[in-house]
């Protein structure tokens, strides 16, 4: 069984103030049971001021997570801060490691995650997964090479890190306090643990009734849609080049194995008409257009949520930038919605650049998945 319990600060520049801070609110001395986790969420400008490294040396447990640009836990929410998600534990055990996302990343992901999984008889039973924003390697090449390396019977929840600026520059993932630009960072979890999955992307209100099919695609580039190229499938429906491209036009995709849709963003288009995405885009699969804005975001985190809220447990969920930036002004607006709905029971709430959650098919089998537009969650009790 796992339990949890969490902390924030805002001081952002004195590291004796921020460690002092989150101590208080953990008082671990009294709150840790054998084994525990931390998952970071935070500002980027924490790393660089030195205070995530200093609050990740004062824990006595490894930390994990990422940065981004809004997080919240227990009712504190703000885009200028830092949470930690604490879950501790008597029968379950924790691992963190780093995977180096080189240019040869299959085989890096392979070479170091495969000794870890070898090492002993047990597989771990859940893999919490922070994934590096990169334009040279997309998440889901990055999923599927971890589900290659481990036979893809093991969960995958997470997020890819993000922050506030405009092009991400200063997106990390985190392990006890090191930032990486270029790595993916996991958190092994072997033991007793209990967990579900849910997602909450597009309100099928929102998505256009007319249904295609993906003719041609190359990994995450979509090159035909009814034979035709992926621009001229959209333009059919009146959208411009910019339409396309400025983040609110979700692609869904139907994999016609049982699983819930998936969401794609569009990132650019190619001078051939092809839509660079961002996840794959399988060829036979069902695409249809859908649109995002703030009333959908809070109906289906709330749908979502009200199915998933249960005692003695914790919730981690991450929610994708185009769901904060339908929000406008309210940016808040989809973690009050979460604090509300969970009241007294623990959870995390953090902006992400792409999801990571595993759905169920036909079959009742977990399959890995990388989302869009959308707000993934995993019940751990």
């Amino acid at each position: 069984m796992i339990k949890s319990f969490t902390a924030t600060t805002r001081e952002i520049d004195d590291e004796e103030i921020a460690v002092a801070e989150i101590l208080a609110a953990l008082e671990p001395e009294k709150n840790l049971l054998e084994n525990s986790l931390g998952i970071i969420s935070c500002f980027s400008e924490f790393e660089e001021t030195g205070v995530l490294k200093a609050i990740c040396d004062a824990l006595p447990f490894d930390c994990i997570g990422s940065t981004t640009c809004i997080s919240s836990v227990n009712k504190q929410t703000d885009r200028i801060i830092l949470t930690l998600t604490v879950l501790t534990s008597d029968d379950c055990s924790f691992e963190t490691t780093v995977l180096p996302i080189t240019e040869n990343y299959e085989e890096s992901i392979k070479s170091t995650l495969e000794p870890l999984l070898n090492r002993s008889g047990e597989k771990p039973a859940l893999l919490l997964s922070y994934f590096p924003l990169m334009k040279t390697v997309s998440g889901d090449m990055m999923l599927d090479a971890i589900d290659q390396t481990t036979g893809g019977g093991i969960p995958l929840f997470g997020t890819t890190a993000v922050d506030h600026t405009i092009d991400y520059s200063t997106s990390k993932t985190i392990q006890n306090g090191e930032a990486f630009r270029e790595a993916v960072v996991l958190g092994l979890i072997y033991g007793n643990v209990n967990y579900s999955f849910d997602i909450a992307s597009l309100d099928e209100e929102k998505i256009k009734k007319q249904k295609a099919i993906i003719t041609e695609a190359n990994g995450n580039i979509l090159t035909g849609v009814n034979g035709k190229s992926a621009l001229e499938y959209l333009e059919e429906f009146g959208l411009t080049k910019d339409d396309i491209t400025t983040g609110v036009l979700p692609l869904v995709i139907d994999h016609k194995d049982g699983t819930k849709s998936v969401a794609r963003a569009v990132f650019a288009l190619t001078p051939d008409g092809y839509a660079i995405c961002g996840g794959k885009m399988p060829v036979g699969a069902t695409l249809a257009v859908g649109r995002v804005d703030m009333v959908d975001v809070l109906h289906t985190t709330e749908e979502t949520l009200k199915n998933l809220v249960e005692k003695e447990s914790v919730i981690l969920s991450y929610s994708c930038i185009a769901r904060y930036l339908a929000l406008g002004t309210k940016y808040t607006a989809e973690a009050e919605k979460m604090s509300e709905i969970c009241e007294n029971i623990q959870y995390l709430y953090a902006c992400s650049g792409g999801e990571i959650c595993p759905l169920i098919d036909a079959n009742g089998k977990l399959i890995n998945y990388y989302h869009n537009y959308t707000t993934v969650f995993c019940r751990l009790s």
